[in-house]
């Protein structure tokens, strides 16, 4: 029987219905936490039988004081990348570390400065979730002394192995397409754009590979959606409608905004309905505000746990770097069905 995975402070923070933070501040300054507060997350605490562990400061740079590990996020505003930090915080918190992050908002240019940033103030370790395949951030790091693990995002090309951590991109598209043959479609189409992000490609050819799978009854199309924004699904949504008898009956979105803006263009003209005439379903598992018709069938990112996972890393670099082994780890997402997608081959409602 694989072993039970360790009760971290994020699962507290679900529990309790309160953030990481205010988790942290119960364990360690519980003066800054109200006396309600420390009820739920006592309460949680019993009811997971959580157990702080702390170990001695990790050896690098910040060795004198308390170790600090930087956190370059591509963009804040995409909740995969604070799904991130909650696990980062978690296994930082556990281990008497701090964690810093910084927002690149999808800017390389940003990026590097940010990275130059955490070297001159000399981190004890930096995660990177780059823009793009971006060797030159981590070479800067390496020449600084400072380990580097790369988040959401594979190895880059040219530069001495580091550990990568990052969700099965391929596997997102594929289960995608798959669910959508599953349940009758077999017009299927992936509407995306930044086709020079990675994991927007790997997405696109895991939905190739499951519409090839398929036989040659189902069909596949790629639509520049023009960007990921709601705004931008929701101009597709209106041009599909315009030209219902080309649309696609079902739609792998690469992000979870253009998949919402999908269905509130399709729902506003009322000519396609969702999900009997186009089914939608999306590639991340957001946290988007409520401005979908209906919830929406998504593959999930193991957000957290890749945190946990690139953390984790780190800290073996930390204790021996001359025996740790770089390494890719791809960790795999999940299929969470709801209202855009439910029908089975006959049109009916799934459970």
């Amino acid at each position: 029987m694989p072993a039970r995975r360790k009760v971290g402070v994020s699962d507290v923070a679900k529990r309790a219905g309160v953030s990481i933070g205010t988790v942290s501040n119960y364990l360690n300054y519980p003066e800054r936490v109200s006396d309600t507060l420390k009820a739920k997350i006592g309460a949680a605490i019993a009811e997971l039988g959580y157990v702080p562990r702390r170990s001695a400061p990790a050896p690098g740079p910040s060795a004198k004081g308390t170790p600090v590990i930087g956190y370059v996020m591509t963009d804040i505003e995409h909740s995969l990348f604070t799904s991130v930090f909650e696990g980062v915080q978690e296994v930082c918190e556990e281990n008497g570390m701090q964690v810093i992050a910084l927002n690149a908002s999808s800017d390389l240019e940003r990026q590097h400065a940010l990275v130059d940033l955490l070297i001159g103030m000399k981190v004890t370790g930096i995660l990177l979730s780059t823009v793009q395949d971006s060797a030159q951030d981590v070479a800067a790091a390496r020449a600084a002394g400072i380990p580097v693990i790369v988040v959401d995002h594979s190895h880059p090309h040219g530069c001495e192995p580091a550990c990568a951590i990052l969700e099965n991109n391929l596997s997102v598209g594929r289960i995608a397409a798959e669910e959508l043959i599953r349940t009758g479609c077999r017009r299927i189409a992936f509407a995306a754009h930044s086709f020079d992000y990675e994991q927007v490609q790997d997405r696109q050819l895991g939905v190739q590979k499951a519409v090839m799978a398929a036989g040659g009854d189902v069909t596949f199309t790629l639509i520049d959606s023009g960007g990921l924004m709601v705004e931008d699904g929701y101009q597709l949504g209106l041009a599909l409608s315009g030209k219902p008898q080309d649309a696609p009956d079902g739609i792998v979105a690469v992000a979870d905004a253009v998949a919402v803006g999908i269905i509130v263009g399709l729902e506003e003209r009322g000519v396609l309905r969702v999900p009997d005439d186009i089914a939608v379903i999306g590639s991340e598992g957001a946290h988007l505000p409520a401005v979908s018709p209906m919830p929406l069938t998504v593959v999930q990112a193991p957000g957290v746990d890749m945190g946990r996972k690139a953390m984790l890393q780190m800290l073996d670099y930390l204790e021996d770097p001359i025996t740790h082994v770089h390494g890719t780890m791809l960790l795999e997402p999940t299929l969470v069905r709801r209202e855009s997608t439910r029908r089975t081959p006959d049109g009916a409602t799934t459970d």
